[in-house]
C-alpha cells in the first residue's frame, strides 16, 4: 500500500508540475460592439433625422427677404436664368453682399443668392426670371434698371 501511495503522490506532483508549465488559456473574446440604432424605414424604427429641410429653407428665405426690406437695393424672390457670368463669389454670404458684388462688377446686370447655401452668382444679360424658385433671392444692378430701353423692350 505504501508503494501505491508513493506512486499516486508522484503522479500528482507530476501533473501539478505539468499544469504549471502549460500556457494559460486564452482570454475571453471581447464583447461584441453594440448594435447601431435602427435606421429610418426599418420596422419599428424612429426617424433618425427629424430636421425639416423645407421649413429651414422657407425660414431662411423669409429672414433674408426681411433683411433686404430697408436696403434700398432691388431684390425679389426667384432666380435669373441664363446669362451666367460668375459663380460662388468668394466672401459673399448675404444677399446684401451679393448685390454689392454685382454693383462693383461692370459686367454684372443681375445677381442670384441661394438662401440655404449662401452662394452668390452674378449674371450678365439674362433671358428670364423665375419667381417660382423658393430657395433663391435675386436682384438687378442699378446699371440694368437705369439703362436705356431698346426698341424691342418698349
Amino acid at each position: 500500500m505504501p508503494y501505491r501511495f508513493a506512486v499516486a503522490a508522484l503522479l500528482g506532483l507530476a501533473s501539478l508540475a505539468s499544469a504549471q508549465d502549460s500556457p494559460a488559456p486564452p482570454p475571453a473574446p471581447p464583447a461584441p460592439p453594440p448594435l447601431p440604432p435602427a435606421t429610418a424605414g426599418a420596422p419599428g424604427a424612429k426617424a433618425v433625422d427629424d430636421f425639416d429641410h423645407d421649413a429651414h429653407m422657407h425660414a431662411s428665405r423669409e429672414r433674408h427677404l426681411k433683411s433686404m426690406e430697408t436696403s434700398g437695393v432691388h431684390y425679389q424672390r426667384g432666380y435669373w436664368s441664363y446669362g451666367d457670368y460668375k459663380h460662388n463669389i468668394d466672401g459673399v454670404d448675404t444677399p446684401h453682399g451679393c448685390a454689392a458684388a454685382c454693383e462693383a462688377d461692370e459686367g454684372c446686370l443681375h445677381w442670384n443668392f441661394h438662401v440655404v447655401s449662401h452662394s452668390c452668382s452674378l449674371k450678365g444679360e439674362a433671358s428670364g426670371h423665375d419667381d417660382g424658385v423658393p430657395d433663391w433671392i435675386s436682384g438687378n444692378a442699378k446699371r440694368y434698371i437705369n439703362r436705356p430701353k431698346s426698341s424691342t423692350e418698349l
